[in-house]
């Protein structure tokens, strides 16, 4: 083999070698500086808020807390209930809700949201009345079949799923226990929870 062939195959393969490791580095580059959301329910005075309004009527928010630990921001945020269960002695209940809905954003809006890193947003998973006993979930509208759901007496389980366009989803749960009593009204992550996957 002359000489010039031997430069040529060197040339090419270190064109070939210099591409593939630059195309590694970005990938490697991207991976490490991805959006990275989080979920959860601390039980802190954040998550549990009272609202109290002129006409003397308030009312107690429960939320979870979405944040983003990685380095980019994560794009177009949304929170979804993906699943509703009663609590029961005998293990979980299926609910009537059988199809993911959007959670609010605390502020009642359900607008997409950026995240960037260093950012608390809070989602709201149901409020109670001090005046009117009775379920309020944070979504835009439940079915005249669902309407049940607001006057149980016990504990639900909010699964709770976080989206972005450009991150992988983040899950948590949730129990939320109210006798119809605003005074009773308790909340608390549950760890490891069975059904979130």
């Amino acid at each position: 083999m002359n000489q010039e062939v031997e430069i040529a195959l060197i040339g090419g393969g270190a064109a070939i070698l210099g591409g593939v490791l630059s195309g590694a580095y970005q990938h490697l580059r991207d991976y490490i500086s991805r959006p990275k959301l989080c979920i959860d329910y601390m039980g802190t005075s954040a998550n549990q808020v009272t609202a109290e309004y002129q006409q003397g009527r308030a009312e107690i928010y429960i939320r979870a807390r979405v944040r983003n630990t990685g380095r980019e921001v994560a794009r177009s945020c949304r929170v979804y209930l993906a699943e509703l269960t009663e609590i029961r002695t005998s293990g979980q209940i299926s609910t009537s809700l059988y199809d993911a809905k959007q959670l609010q954003w605390a502020g009642l809006d359900f607008i997409p949201l950026d995240i960037p890193r260093g950012v608390n947003l809070y989602v709201d998973l149901a409020w109670v009345s001090k005046d009117q006993p009775g379920w309020r979930f944070s979504v835009q509208r439940l079915f005249a079949s669902q309407s049940g759901l607001k006057t149980y007496r016990g504990t639900y389980r909010f699964h709770l799923l976080a989206t972005a366009h450009n991150a992988d989803p983040a899950v948590c749960s949730v129990d939320v226990s109210y006798d119809g009593d605003w005074h009773s009204l308790r909340a608390w992550e549950v760890k490891s929870a069975p059904n979130d996957s």
